[in-house]
């Protein structure tokens, strides 16, 4: 039996854009494929299909819709949700670009008097200006001990979302339901722990090597795990920082804006939450 060719074939999908990937190709369990010289991957336009699933909130909150949109629009990237979130701010910009076009408009509120500012940012500027995350530099303690950390992953931050969502949904529905105050500090207490215990887990699958005085390279996740959780606050901020400032790597968000009003210049970002981006 002859193997049928679809007429359409050569009219499907093509790549509106090639963009460029902060990490690299870095921090993936298994590189992604087709990277050109200039060390960019293809990025086609949504789908009917992809469009629809970002309207879904469960899929959102789930991850089912950032997935598949990544596994439509990114095919080379094998593992979405090990993906680096820096990676995954490039991406959803590039989506948004080659399905409608180079400008975004957002509503950014002035610092000064408060008025709402209507503001078309270019987003080909905001890809032509992503910064190559070339080495992240380990903490370094006063004991000699050196913290070699990786950027937080798309499943990090799909899993804290989920937490802080559960907890909220909870207490909305302790005040529909009129709960006493004294039900009402336990859940506050316990959403308080549960984020921490959440914290503590993201925190500790994003340190790839704690190098000991002596030579000694601990990679076990479990032995990392215990080992920050039996931190000082100090110490352990100096590590939570360190990976939270890579959020901000890659993808500049931040621009100015002269408020129509009052005419203060104030500074906005580009909020990329794909629950609001393709909106």
């Amino acid at each position: 039996m002859e193997n049928r060719v679809n007429p359409l074939k050569q009219y499907f999908r093509k790549p509106g854009i090639w963009v460029k990937l902060p990490s690299q190709g870095n921090f993936y369990k298994t590189k992604p494929a087709e990277f050109n010289d200039m060390g960019e991957i293809p990025i086609y336009p949504l789908t009917a299909k992809d469009e629809l699933m970002l309207k879904n909130a469960d899929a959102l909150l789930n991850g089912s819709a950032i997935t598949q949109m990544i596994t439509s629009c990114a095919p080379c990237i094998n593992e979405p949700m090990s993906m680096p979130a820096i990676d995954l701010d490039a991406i959803l910009v590039a989506i948004r670009r080659c399905t409608y076009g180079d400008s975004n408009d957002v509503t950014c509120t002035c610092t000064s008097c408060a008025t709402e500012n209507e503001v078309t940012i270019n987003l080909n500027h905001i890809i032509s200006s992503i910064k190559v995350v070339e080495k992240l530099e380990p903490i370094t303690f006063d004991n000699g001990i050196k913290v070699f950390i990786k950027p937080v992953t798309v499943s990090n931050l799909l899993s804290l979302n989920w937490v802080q969502f559960e907890q909220i949904r909870n207490i909305q529905l302790a005040e529909q339901n009129n709960a006493d105050e004294t039900t009402k500090v336990n859940l506050m207490q316990k959403s308080y722990q549960l984020l921490t215990e959440k914290n503590i887990e993201i925190i500790g699958s994003c340190i790839d090597t704690v190098l000991l005085p002596d030579g000694v390279a601990v990679t076990n996740n479990e032995d990392i795990r215990d080992w920050i959780t039996d931190l000082s606050k100090p110490d352990f901020t100096k590590i939570e920082q360190a990976i939270m400032n890579t959020s901000s790597m890659g993808v500049d968000k931040e621009f100015t804006v002269n408020c129509k009003n009052c005419n203060t210049e104030f500074k906005s970002s580009l909020d990329l939450n794909p629950t609001t981006f393709f909106a």
